[in-house]
Order: C-alpha cells, then structure tokens, then sequence
C-alpha cells in the first residue's frame, strides 16, 4: 500500500498534474484507494458509465478501440508507465458514459479515483484547477473526434463578456462553464438579459469574448484577442429567418453543399427532397421564401442547416412568434430531423415547456451577469411525440424549470432588465 506521500509524488509524473495546486494533489491522494486487476479482466468496458478515472501503479491496460494509426490522440492504444492517467471520460462534466474500454493485458494495479469529486475540487481552486479541467476537456475531446468518430464538442470554460468596457461596462456573462457533448441536444433558458444569446453569439463567432475560452472538439473558437469568425462547422438558425428571398426553396438548400465541393447539384437535391419529404414539405422547393408561412420557413432553415454538415447547429429562439399549432408541428419537425442526424444542438428558448420536449439537457442561467445556476436532465425517452407533455415525468420536469426560473425571472424584472445580446 503506499503511503500519500508517494501517491503525490506519483500524480506528479503525469504530464496532467504536474502543475496542479498543491491542495488538489493531496486530496486526490488521500481519496484514492488500490485496486488489483487480473490479466485479461476489463477495468471498464465501452458505454460503462464513467464514474472514475484510473492512474496505474504497474502492469499494462490496453484499450482495444484505439488502433495504432490513431495514436496522435490523447488516450493513447495502451497504458504502461506508473503515474499513466486513464479514464478520461470521468474528468468531464456531461460525460455519463465510456467510449473506449479498458483491458488489461498483464496482471495490473492501479489507483481509482471519483472524477466528480475531482471536478469539484479543481473548480474550488480558481484558475488552475479550472485551466486543468480544461485541458483535460480539450484533449478528450480532441481524441473522442478521431477515436469515436464524433464531432461537435462544444467546451465552454469560465467565458465573460463585458459591453462598451469603457463606458457603461456591462457584463453580460461573467465566469460560465458548460460542456455541451457531441451529438447532444442542449437547451438554455433564463429571463431577458441573462445571457443566452451572448454565449450563442460567441460560439458562432460573431462576438469576441473579454474573458475565459470556447473549444470545439478541442480546437480554440474564441478567446480573447484570437479575433473569432463564423465558419461552416457552426450554422445558426435565427428567429428572424435567413433564407434567401430571391431563390427557390430548392435553390436555397442546395447552394451551400455544392458551393462546399461536398455534393453536385443531382446529389444535393437528392437529399434535400428526402428531408423535405420527412417533414411533409415535398410540394414546395419550386416555391420562393415568401410564399410559404413563417413555419416552413423554420423548417426549410433547419434542413438547409443540415445539407451544410456542420458540426453544431445553434438555434436562437427559431420559433418565437410562431402559432401554437404551428409550433407543434415544427417541433415534431425538428425532433425528427435531429434523430436522422444527432447533431450537436444549442437551443435558444424562454420557452420552458419547448426546451423540456425538445433537449437532452436543460440550463438555466440567472439574470445578468449571466451564469448557469442548475442543469435539468431531461431522461424522457427518444423519439419524442406530443403526447410526452402530458406525462407525469415532463410534468415534474416543467415543475423544476418553473422554479428555476421563477426567482431570476423576479430578479430580472425588477432591475428593468433587457435582451442586450
């Protein structure tokens, strides 16, 4: 068994967390516990869910997905060396399940340690347990991207934005934190003002940030002084519509794949009629934008988002203003499409019933300066229809986001609070 002493010194071979707080290597040290694995057992295996990471002490564990071509990546095709960190998955928050297995291929011993109370230390430590949570994030998501074949990490680390700094300084968002994983359907809510399109703004790149970071699949997208820009690997659908007035709905879904190189025109309009037809708009790619209702033209959007292959679609309120009915339809719209492609989605809503029915995940944030105050797992089963809103579960669910809300709506209301961003 080895003493605390040695486990520091251990933790401190790790390229990880040789420049970790003090404090945080000790604690991680006393909680740690040993563990002995035999030759051939499986320490974890793929869709386990991750609730540890591990540090090995001797032997070697190999992780049969990853193959050789793709050792660049962070986790490595084996684990060999004493003081090796393995088991990211459990250091990064939203991260519920593994997507690599660990075996072990001679008699191993290793150290188990709780990723989440890790995650809560290090965010106790201010900037560097905070910089260590985000370059374990960076480099998982870099290797989930080539090991998992999944993009769309969206990594969203202590961000600020400050308006007019030398005038009226106004914070907007002050210190947030959000990991947005691929494929997920994330929704944010909270009162005019907070916040909610200011984040979506600098994800898009249309915003610089003042403070913190944003990575996609690892890669820097904004910090400050990096100058962001738009790019084809986000794509927002906005409230207000963008399609183009002067061209066909055929015309305007088919532009950006052959414009990419991705597809030709036959293949483009192949696909875009698919889509159309699954949400029941097959009559209409001769029509123009102004000829169809303010609903289609959602739909429409959200299907040219997706010919576009992005990795993250970002939606800012797409159907504020539109009819009940309307909206219902359009949201089985969405659902549909987002169960063929399991993109990466940001929602943008202050409708609660709407960010529940639609998203994996629900954030809400306070009034300004904008901040997350508590996540809502949405555990509703997929695919979703209408009739979920009646069920006791969404029922609960809209409850909780109710008195989320309830008290920064308040707040928000009685500072005269406005959307600025």
């Amino acid at each position: 068994m080895m003493t605390g002493t040695d486990r520091v010194a251990l933790l401190k071979t790790n390229s990880f967390f040789v420049n970790a707080p003090e404090f945080l290597l000790t604690q991680i040290a006393i909680m740690a516990r040993e563990e002995s694995f035999k030759r051939g057992a499986f320490i974890y295996a793929k869709n386990d869910p991750a609730e540890n990471f591990y540090v090995l002490l001797e032997g070697k564990v190999g992780h049969p997905e990853v193959q050789a071509a793709e050792s660049q990546y962070s986790v490595a095709t084996e684990t060999d060396h004493p003081g090796q960190l393995f088991g990211f998955a459990a250091l990064v928050q939203g991260m519920p399940r593994r997507v690599i297995s660990a075996r072990c291929e001679r008699d191993s011993r290793v150290l188990v340690i709780s990723g989440r109370v890790v995650q809560e230390l290090a965010s106790e430590q201010g900037r560097e347990g905070h910089e260590l949570l985000q370059t374990l994030t960076r480099s998982f998501a870099a290797h989930e991207r080539g090991i998992a074949s999944r993009s769309g990490w969206v990594s969203i680390r202590n961000a600020g934005k400050v308006y007019d700094p030398l005038g009226r300084s106004v914070v907007a968002v002050d210190d947030c934190s959000i990991e947005i994983r691929p494929g997920e359907f994330c929704a944010i809510v909270g009162p005019s003002g907070c916040g909610k399109s200011t984040l979506l703004n600098a994800i898009a790149g249309f915003d610089e940030l003042t403070s913190g970071g944003i990575t996609l699949d690892g890669e820097w997208i904004n910090r400050p002084g990096d100058h962001p820009r738009p790019g084809p690997d986000r794509i927002v659908v906005f409230q207000n519509g963008a399609l183009f007035p002067w061209a066909t709905i055929r015309e305007n879904l088919v532009r950006g794949p052959v414009a990419q190189g991705r597809m030709n025109e036959e293949q483009a309009l192949e696909q875009a009629r698919t889509m159309l037809r699954k949400v029941g708009l097959a009559e209409i790619e001769d029509l123009y934008p102004g000829a169809i209702s303010s609903g289609m033209c959602r739909r429409v959007e959200i299907i040219r988002a997706l010919l576009n292959d992005p990795r993250v679609i970002l939606l800012d309120e797409p159907f504020r203003g539109l009819d009940a009915l309307t909206k219902t339809v359009t949201h089985e719209a969405l659902l549909e499409l987002y169960d063929l492609s399991r993109k990466t989605i940001l929602f943008i809503t202050h409708d609660l019933e709407e960010a529940i029915y639609l998203a994996d995940r629900v954030l809400v944030m306070t009034t300004r300066p904008g901040r997350i105050k508590q996540t809502i797992a949405v555990n509703l089963p997929r695919p979703r229809s209408h009739h979920l809103l009646t069920s006791p579960e969404f029922l609960r669910l809209k409850e909780e986001a109710i008195e989320a809300v309830h008290d920064e709506a308040v707040k928000a209301f009685a500072a005269g609070e406005r959307e600025l961003a």
